[in-house]
């Protein structure tokens, strides 16, 4: 797979032969995976504070007194920029919006009977800069994964953004707060404010949480941090 998002990857999972198991799925689909393995909340946290990364798979329960959207308010408290993908087996759309509220960038479901097909199209997805969510979210009802589509989604120039409002569109899909983007952007955080309010209109949706959602509906390849447009 020609992936040109990520590189360096954190896995946070507390079993440890399912950790095994997806490492060895996610290294089939782009062997040149950097991909480190944390198997609790605080080996995450140690892992997150020595070393930056462009995708973390989140695990929702990871044992202990923690759960994945620890994690993720971590994320967003450190103001780290990384796409951190969910997994669990409770898909509810409840769940998962609560999840992407809190900073997800995506969530793969474990209920589905075709785990392995469900895992191998959400890492397709992933990897091409997508963003992938369960039907349960997006409207299509059920688990089965729908029919494969181009190994390429739709570039973010498709939008007819501003250069600058795809790069807060990428950090929001970051799961970054408006002050984290303004810091990033070297921008007021009421230029960020702005930027956000923008996309919200733009794309007809009342929240961050539905913005998501809706590039995940439209295949739209976000750019990181990395590869963003020339400013």
């Amino acid at each position: 797979m020609d992936n040109l998002y990520f590189r360096h990857v954190l896995l946070v999972e507390d079993e440890g032969l399912k950790r095994i198991a997806m490492k060895s799925q996610i290294l089939t689909s782009e062997p040149t995976l950097d991909i480190d393995e944390a198997g609790s909340y605080a080996a995450a946290v140690e892992r997150l504070q020595n070393k930056a990364y462009d995708l973390v798979f989140l695990d929702y329960q990871i044992g202990g007194d923690h759960t994945g959207l620890d994690l993720l308010r971590w994320l967003q408290e450190n103001e780290r920029a990384a796409r951190v993908v969910m997994l669990s087996a409770q898909d509810d759309r409840e769940t998962v919006l609560e999840c992407i509220k809190n900073g997800a960038g995506g969530f793969i479901s474990k209920a589905s009977e075709k785990g392995g097909a469900v895992f191998r199209e959400a890492l397709q997805a992933i990897l091409n800069g997508r963003v992938f969510l369960p039907n349960s979210v997006l409207g299509k009802g059920g688990h089965t994964p729908q029919s494969p589509g181009p190994s390429k989604g739709i570039p973010i120039d498709s939008l007819n953004l501003t250069p600058r409002l795809a790069q807060a569109l990428g950090f929001l899909l970051q799961g970054l707060s408006n002050k984290a983007i303004a810091r990033k952007m070297d921008i007021t955080e009421n230029t960020a404010k702005e930027y956000i309010s923008y996309l919200l209109s733009r794309f007809n949706v009342s929240r961050r949480t539905f913005l998501i959602v809706e590039m995940a509906r439209r295949g739209i390849e976000i750019p990181t941090v990395a590869n963003a447009p020339a400013i």
